[in-house]
């Protein structure tokens, strides 16, 4: 007790602290420090986000693709069109084979192409079905489709059909019908028959058979798919209920192109796919191949 009174200041000069100047050098030093870091990793740490952005943008954009390229090559030969350039339209054939000339009235001759001249129309058919467990969904054949500009000679209305003297409508595809196969026969019924011929032979002896007409649009900033059950003119088609298959699109820059070249080779598709959102951009071109042989 003594020495603490008779010094009275050691315990004060023993304790240690900082002083205010020092607190204010050391806040703004780590202020210097934090933005120093601030700005040397943002533009990396901006950058990773972007490139996330950019990746899911690729992704959206290369599933789209790949779903236009599997019904693409799908379609009829000489069946695809393009309706402007935001419209790709085409009829889709799951399935086909190699058929037989059909017999005439008994007689023993067989006629090519196949004319039917009952209902249900039966064609022979020499290979094996391929898909034959969804026959129920079929509604066309389609028998040496050249993709021409006369009467009979496309799929496509008004150039679908052709008619006879004698009233025997001819044409490459069947009327709608209903398509059955036992023992290796199709049978076409349903559909007007008994008075069609198809109006070309297949050299090959080839048949595709059809069951939907696919469509895709672009438009109000998607690409929307739609399925349609009937055979109709260009632009005819209602979208309004199709399935979008890709958002963000723009389609000022987005586009269908098709070149046909001939009707008896290989021709070529190309989409072009512009996807934006929060300001990033990509562009995806695709071409596909189009195996236009009837």
């Amino acid at each position: 007790m003594l020495s603490l009174l008779r010094n009275p200041g050691r315990s004060v000069r023993c304790q240690a602290g900082f002083t205010l100047v020092e607190m204010v050098m050391v806040i703004v030093l780590a202020s210097v420090i934090v933005v120093m870091i601030t700005t040397v990793m943002s533009r990396p740490l901006q950058g990773f986000v972007d490139q996330i952005r950019r990746a899911e943008l690729v992704d959206l954009a290369a599933s789209a693709l790949n779903r236009m390229t599997r019904d693409i090559r799908l379609a009829v030969p000489n069946s695809l069109r393009v309706v402007g350039s935001t419209r790709l339209e085409l009829l889709r054939s799951p399935s086909g084979g190699r058929y037989r000339a059909s017999p005439v009235d008994g007689e023993g001759v067989r006629r090519d192409p196949p004319a039917c001249t009952a209902d249900p129309c039966v064609v022979e058919v020499l290979s094996p079905m391929i898909g034959i467990e969804d026959l129920d969904e079929f509604n066309w054949m389609v028998i040496y489709n050249i993709g021409g500009k006369a009467d009979g000679d496309n799929i496509w209305p008004p150039l679908n059909n052709a008619i006879l003297a004698n009233g025997t409508a001819i044409s490459v595809i069947s009327p709608k019908v209903t398509v059955r196969y036992t023992q290796g026969k199709l049978s076409l019924s349903d559909g007007g028959v008994e008075n069609f011929q198809f109006k070309y032979a297949s050299p090959q002896h080839r048949f595709f058979l059809a069951d939907k007409v696919v469509g895709y649009q672009c438009s109000g900033g998607q690409i929307v798919r739609g399925e349609f059950d009937s055979l109709e003119l260009p632009g005819a088609y209602d979208y309004s209920r199709a399935t979008p298959v890709v958002d963000h699109v723009d389609c000022a820059n987005s586009g269908f192109t098709y070149s046909p070249d001939t009707h008896m080779r290989s021709s070529l598709v190309t989409v072009k796919l512009t996807l934006s959102q929060d300001g990033e951009t990509i562009t995806l071109l695709q071409q596909v191949h189009v195996d236009n042989a009837p």
